[in-house]
C-alpha cells in the first residue's frame, strides 16, 4: 500500500511537471523599462521579450517618489490594467494632473506584469482523469492541486484494503461453528464493508469535484479579471524598475474666468424657509497652461444653523487651457431660518498663486411666518331649516335654536395648510352641534366661515360673551388657535365683521433679490428669470397720426459686428406698433442701410419721411441700434451704414447733430428718438462678444452739443452716456438697454399699477434695471432719458 501511495505522488509530480514545462518553456522578461515627461503626461516604456506572441499578460505600474513612497496613480491608459496580449514595445500613459498630484521631483516607475498560462479544458479533463488536481495547473500555478489526486487515490486505495480486510473477517466467519449473531468476525466484516463503500464514494467524488472545478476555472479562465490577478499569488510575477527621473507638472499659468448663478425654488430670488436653491459655479480656463488643485469655498458671514450650505468645500483636480467645468453648491432651509442678510464668500484658489478675486453672493432669507386666525366678526341666522326663533330679529335670545355664521380670517404672513376646527363650550345649558369641520388651506388674509348650530337655553344667565370657543389646528401647528372665546353675546346685535388687508412682508424684500458682488472683470453673473420680449400683448394706445422709421445694423463690412442689432430693430419695430401705437412703421437691417441711406430717409426736403408727415400733427419715432462712432476730437458724433469706413467718417458716417436738426426742420408735433448705441468709440460687446476699439484711439471724451435740449418737442433716450460701453444681453439675443425698455413698455414699468406708463416710469425702471445687470455682465452702463416725465407712453 506504502509503495501504491509513493507510486502515485510521483506521478502527479510528473504530470504537473509536464503541464509547467509546457507552459513556460522560455523565460519571459520585462526589459527597457523608462519614463518621460511629454504633453503634460508621463509616459512609462517597457519591452516584454522571451515570450511568444499569444502570450497574455496583466500589467500594472506602480510609481514612486524620491522617498520612496507610492503615488496613488488612478488615471492611466495604455498597456496596463487589462489583458496585454504579445510581446514587444508596450506603453503606459498616466495623467499625473488629473490625479491631483503636482509634481517637481525624481519618480520611478516599478512595471509589474502576470503571465495569464495557457489553458486547454481538453488536456484539463484527460490529467484530471488520470490524477485529479492535475488538470488545475493548465489555468494556474503554485498551489498543490496535486494534494486532490493523492487524496482521491488515496481514498481508492483504503476503499481496496478495507475489502480485503472485509473478505478475510467474512472467511473467518465461514469457518467457525459459531452463528453470525455470536461470532464478531461477522459483524467486522460489515463494518469493514461499508467503510470500503464509503471510501469508494469518496474517492469517486473527488474526480466529479474536480471536474467541476475546471468547468468553473476554464469560465473564469475565458473572462479573467485583471484585478483577481493581481492580487492572486498563484500567478508567475515579472517585474522591473525604470531609472529615477524629474518631474515636473508645472506649466504656463491659467487664466480662470467664472460664470456664477444663483436659482431658488421659487425663482423669487429670496431663500425662504424649507425652500432649497443651488449656487452654480461654472470655471473656465482661458490661459496656456493648467490650473492645478482649484479649491472652491463658499462660506456665508451669517451664522444660521438652518441655513446649510452642502459641499461647500469641493477641488477640481486640474482644468486645462479652453476646459470648462461646473459646480453646484446646494443650499438647503428648514423652518427655523431667521430673517437676515447673507454675504456668502465665493473664493476660488489654485494650487501656484494663481487665485481668482474672491467675489460674494448677497442672499436676503427669510424666516417662516405662521398664519395667525382671528375672529373677525359673526352673524345670528333666526330663520329658516334647523331654526326655532322667539323672535327673528338678528338677534340671539335665551331659549332660541339658532344658526351662527362665524368669520375667521388668516391675519398673519404664512399659509395655514389643511387647518380644520372645533367649536366647544363648557356650559352645560349650551348646546352646540355641526362643530367640527374642515378649513383646509388659508392664504394670508385669506376670510374663511363657519356655520354651527347654537342653543342657549333659559338657565342661561350670562349676558357678554357665552362660553363658547374655537380652536383652529394647521398642519406645522405654529399657527394653532387654541380655545378662543368667541364673541357671541345674548340679546345684541352683532357687529359688521372686520376685515383686514394683510401686506406681506416678503414684497419688502422682493426689490433685495439675490446678487452677485465682485470686482474682477473675470467673473460674470448669469442673469436669471429673463422674460420673453419677442412678443407683446397690444396696448389701447393708438396714435393714428403717426410715423416710426426703425433701424438696425448688426452686420457692418468694414467694422466689428454689433451684436442682435438688428434683431432690437425687428423687436422694436412690434413695440412701435402694438404698445406705442404708431400707425406707421418703416424698418431697415444690416445692408438695406447702406451708402447715403440716412438722408435719403431725414433730408427735410428730399427725403422719403419728409412726405409722411403733416406739420404740426404728425409724431415721429425713431430707433437706432448699431454703431455710434466718434470723431478723435468727441466733439462730433456719427450713426454709421452697415458699408461705411472709418476713413471716410464725414462724408459716409451721418451726424448725429445733423439727425437732430433735421427732424427738427420736420416740423412733426412731436419727435421721439430712441439710441441704443455707444459714442464711446468702442463696439458693442457681450459676455460672448469681445469689445474692439472703432477708431484706434483710447480715451475719447465724447462732448456732444445736444442743441435740442431746449426743444420741448423732442423726447431723446439713449442706452448709455457718452463715455460709457452699451453692451449686447445674449440670454435675449438683443441689446441690454432694448431688452429692458420692451419688457417696461410689457408693463414692468407700471409703478403704480395704474396701467399707465409714463416716460419717467419708463426711465426709472431701465436705467435701474440696466445699471444693476450690467455690472454683472462687463461694466457700467447707465441710459438716458431727456423728456417730459409726465409724458404717457402706452395705455393698457
Amino acid at each position: 500500500m506504502r509503495r501504491l501511495n509513493l507510486l502515485l505522488i510521483c506521478f502527479a509530480i510528473a504530470i504537473s511537471s509536464l503541464n509547467a514545462n509546457a507552459q513556460f518553456s522560455s523565460e519571459v522578461r520585462l526589459a527597457n523599462v523608462d519614463l518621460n515627461y511629454t504633453n503634460d503626461k508621463v509616459q512609462v516604456l517597457y519591452k516584454l521579450i522571451n515570450g511568444k506572441e499569444t502570450d497574455r499578460y496583466v500589467v500594472w505600474v506602480e510609481f514612486y517618489n524620491e522617498k520612496n513612497q507610492k503615488l496613488d496613480a488612478k488615471t492611466l491608459q495604455g498597456d496596463i490594467n487589462l489583458v496585454v496580449k504579445g510581446i514587444g514595445e508596450k506603453k503606459i500613459t498616466w495623467d499625473a494632473k488629473a490625479d491631483g498630484l503636482v509634481l517637481n521631483e525624481k519618480i520611478t516607475a516599478r512595471v509589474c506584469a502576470k503571465l495569464i498560462p495557457d489553458a486547454s479544458i481538453g488536456k484539463a479533463f484527460a490529467y484530471s482523469t488520470l490524477f485529479p488536481g492535475a488538470g488545475d495547473y493548465q489555468f494556474k500555478h503554485g498551489k498543490p492541486y496535486w494534494l486532490k489526486g493523492a487524496l482521491a487515490y488515496g481514498l481508492i486505495g483504503g476503499s481496496i484494503a478495507t475489502y480485503s480486510m472485509s473478505n478475510s473477517a467474512y472467511d473467518r466467519y465461514l469457518n467457525s461453528n459459531l452463528p453470525h449473531t455470536e461470532d464478531p468476525n461477522y459483524k467486522t466484516a460489515q463494518q469493514y464493508r461499508q467503510i470500503s463503500l464509503i471510501m469508494a464514494g469518496a474517492g469517486a467524488a473527488m474526480w466529479l469535484l474536480d471536474y467541476a472545478g475546471i468547468i468553473s476555472k476554464a469560465s473564469k479562465h475565458k473572462n479573467i479579471k485583471p484585478q483577481s490577478v493581481i492580487t492572486d499569488n498563484g500567478y508567475r510575477l515579472y517585474a522591473a524598475t525604470s531609472p529615477a527621473k524629474p518631474i515636473n507638472t508645472r506649466s504656463l499659468p491659467p487664466n480662470l474666468f467664472a460664470d456664477l448663478e444663483f436659482i431658488d425654488d421659487n425663482r423669487n430670488g429670496i431663500l425662504e424657509n424649507r425652500e432649497g436653491a443651488k449656487l452654480k459655479i461654472t470655471l473656465s480656463n482661458h490661459g496656456g497652461g493648467d490650473a492645478m488643485l482649484l479649491e472652491v469655498n463658499v462660506a456665508s458671514n451669517v451664522t444660521d444653523k438652518s441655513l446649510k450650505i452642502g459641499n461647500a468645500s469641493q477641488r477640481i483636480n486640474v482644468l486645462r487651457p479652453k476646459e470648462s467645468k461646473e459646480i453646484i453648491i446646494p443650499i438647503t432651509t428648514d423652518i427655523d431660518l431667521k430673517t437676515a442678510t447673507h454675504r456668502l464668500a465665493i473664493n476660488v484658489s489654485e494650487h501656484y498663486g494663481y487665485d481668482m478675486e474672491p467675489a460674494y453672493l448677497v442672499l436676503n432669507t427669510y424666516a417662516y411666518q405662521p398664519p395667525q386666525f382671528s375672529i373677525s366678526g359673526y352673524e345670528i341666522i333666526d330663520a329658516g331649516i334647523g331654526t326655532m326663533a322667539i323672535k327673528s330679529d338678528g338677534k340671539l335670545q335665551a331659549g332660541e335654536q339658532v344658526k351662527v355664521k362665524l368669520v375667521v380670517q388668516n391675519t398673519g404672513q404664512g399659509v395655514a395648510n389643511n387647518a380644520v376646527y372645533t367649536i366647544t363650550t363648557t356650559d352645560p345649558n349650551i348646546f352646540l352641534e355641526d362643530v367640527n369641520g374642515k378649513l383646509g388651506d388659508i392664504q394670508p388674509g385669506e376670510v374663511k366661515e363657519i356655520y354651527f348650530t347654537l342653543s342657549p337655553n333659559r338657565r342661561v344667565t350670562i349676558k357678554e360673551n357665552l362660553p363658547i370657543f374655537l380652536s383652529i389646528v394647521e398642519d406645522i401647528g405654529r399657527g394653532n388657535l387654541k380655545n378662543k372665546q368667541l364673541p357671541i353675546a345674548l340679546d345684541q346685535t352683532p357687529p359688521k365683521p372686520n376685515i383686514v388687508e394683510v401686506k406681506s412682508d416678503v414684497e419688502s424684500l422682493r426689490k433685495s433679490v439675490a446678487r452677485f458682488e465682485y470686482t474682477s472683470n473675470k467673473f460674470r453673473a448669469n442673469i436669471a428669470n429673463v422674460v420673453n420680449i419677442s412678443t407683446v400683448a397690444p396696448s389701447q394706445t393708438k396714435r393714428p397720426n403717426s410715423v416710426g422709421i426703425v433701424i438696425g445694423v448688426a452686420n457692418y463690412k468694414e467694422l466689428p459686428p454689433a451684436p442682435y442689432a438688428d434683431n432690437d430693430a425687428k423687436i422694436m419695430k412690434n413695440y412701435f406698433e402694438k404698445v406705442l401705437g404708431v400707425e406707421q412703421v418703416l424698418l431697415f437691417t444690416n445692408e438695406q442701410v447702406a451708402g447715403f441711406f440716412f438722408d435719403d430717409i431725414f433730408n427735410p426736403d428730399i427725403g422719403e419721411l419728409r412726405k409722411a408727415i403733416v406739420k404740426g400733427e404728425t409724431e415721429v419715432f425713431v430707433f437706432y441700434s448699431g454703431h455710434g462712432v466718434p470723431d478723435k476730437e468727441g466733439k462730433n458724433i456719427y450713426l454709421f451704414p452697415s458699408d461705411g469706413r472709418i476713413a471716410r467718417l464725414e462724408t459716409q458716417g451721418y451726424n448725429i447733430e445733423k439727425l437732430y436738426e433735421n427732424l427738427s426742420k420736420l416740423g412733426a408735433k412731436h419727435v421721439t428718438v430712441i439710441l441704443d448705441a455707444c459714442f464711446s468709440g468702442a463696439s458693442r460687446s457681450s459676455v460672448k462678444v469681445a469689445t474692439e476699439n472703432l477708431i484706434a484711439q483710447k480715451g475719447v471724451k465724447v462732448r456732444p452739443k445736444n442743441t435740442w435740449l431746449s426743444d420741448p418737442g423732442f423726447t431723446v433716450i439713449t442706452s448709455s452716456t457718452g463715455e460709457e460701453t452699451s453692451l449686447g444681453f445674449d440670454e435675449s439675443e438683443t441689446g441690454l438697454f432694448t431688452y429692458y425698455l420692451a419688457a417696461g413698455l410689457q408693463g414692468a414699468a407700471d409703478a403704480n399699477g395704474d396701467k399707465v406708463i409714463t416716460l419717467g416710469e419708463l426711465r426709472e425702471y431701465v436705467v435701474n434695471n440696466v445699471k444693476e445687470t450690467s455690472t454683472k455682465i462687463l461694466g457700467t452702463q447707465t441710459p438716458m432719458f431727456h423728456g417730459d416725465d409726465n409724458l404717457v407712453m402706452a395705455i393698457y
